[in-house]
């Protein structure tokens, strides 16, 4: 699904600033679950909201002026939200509580907690989060012990952490993955294996995570960046490794080791997308120069040698569907 942006900015400029925060609030508790929400006192009002679901997971990053934000055991048991939640915390410093457990949370610094259980962050500024909701049931199973991790703090040193993190900020950045070619399906193992990575998962469940872990995962996130930019004719493997944090030349190692290196895998898309408008409705209504463009060639004649070279048929000879050409 696409990214669901919710922000104080949309709401009606004549209100003041405590009647703004209350509708937010509202807003905000009937759409994402009950909780004690308190502003900061001297500060102008605040609050925005991204979240995305991608299959069973979903993503989240948010800014507001908190100064308090708790669950009750009322809250906790009426929504019966029981899932795991990873924050990244972005900005400032937060005071968290959970099951009698007390963490400091600075800078930088990510924790593992839950939403089924009361719970408490005190912020002295600014809060600014982004965060993963995992499902019980899909992390016990890599994690049998992640009760037990509840309040606790990832190791920054971690590579999987680290990978984790950049992954939730590239993801909520393009805003949406399609579910073509089983695309959204790669995307939560990836998440799982590299949080599993990230919380120490034992024995058979590590070794699993790990067998697919950081090279699969490194693999998939790129197959994702791959498919969300392609259409951008300017668009590079340097673009890639400098969003995933990796090696330019490790992407195209990696990638070598499958059946299409990374310059095949993006001509791919883009002349799939092209064959896909050109034999659609809208297509017979574009020049053959604009939808060149629009899947990512900056020459016309590059774009009808490579098309032709691909299907068999002349982009031209292609609209509505009437070309020769094969599907793989």
């Amino acid at each position: 699904m696409d990214k669901i942006v919710f922000s104080s900015s949309e709401l009606p400029a004549e209100l003041d600033d405590s009647r703004r925060f209350k509708l937010w609030r509202d807003l905000y508790c009937a759409n994402f679950g009950e909780a004690d929400i308190t502003r900061q006192p001297d500060r102008p009002f605040f609050a925005h909201h991204e979240f995305m679901q991608i299959g069973a997971i979903g993503l989240t990053r948010f800014e507001l002026t908190l100064e308090r934000i708790a669950r009750t055991p009322r809250q906790a048991a009426a929504d019966r939200r029981d899932d795991f939640l990873i924050g990244f915390n972005r900005y400032g410093r937060q005071l968290c509580t959970q099951r009698s457990r007390e963490l400091d949370v600075i800078l930088g610094q990510a924790i593992f907690y839950t939403n089924g259980e009361p719970g408490e962050a005190l912020s002295e500024r600014n809060v600014a989060v982004t965060g993963l909701c995992l499902p019980r049931a899909l992390l016990m199973e890599l994690v049998p012990n992640a009760e037990d991790l509840t309040l606790s703090l990832l190791d920054l040193g971690s590579e999987a952490t680290a990978h984790l993190a950049r992954y939730v900020d590239f993801l909520l950045t393009i805003g949406s993955v399609g579910e073509s070619d089983g695309l959204s399906g790669l995307v939560q193992a990836t998440l799982l294996d590299l949080v599993a990575l990230s919380l120490g998962a034992k024995r058979d469940a590590q070794e699993l995570a790990a067998m697919r872990g950081l090279r699969a995962a490194r693999f998939r996130a790129i197959l994702v960046a791959i498919e969300a930019t392609f259409s951008d004719p300017s668009f590079s493997v340097h673009d890639v490794a400098l969003g995933l944090g990796l090696n330019p030349r490790y992407i195209q190692n990696l990638l070598s080791e499958t059946d299409a290196n990374f310059t095949e895998r993006v001509m791919e898309l883009r002349l799939q997308k092209a064959r896909a408008i050109l034999t659609s409705p809208q297509g017979d209504r574009m020049k053959i120069s604009d939808i060149a463009f629009a899947c990512g060639f900056s020459e016309v004649s590059y774009f009808n040698r490579c098309f032709r070279r691909r299907f068999g048929a002349s982009p031209t000879q292609c609209r509505g569907g009437h070309g020769s050409g094969g599907s793989g």
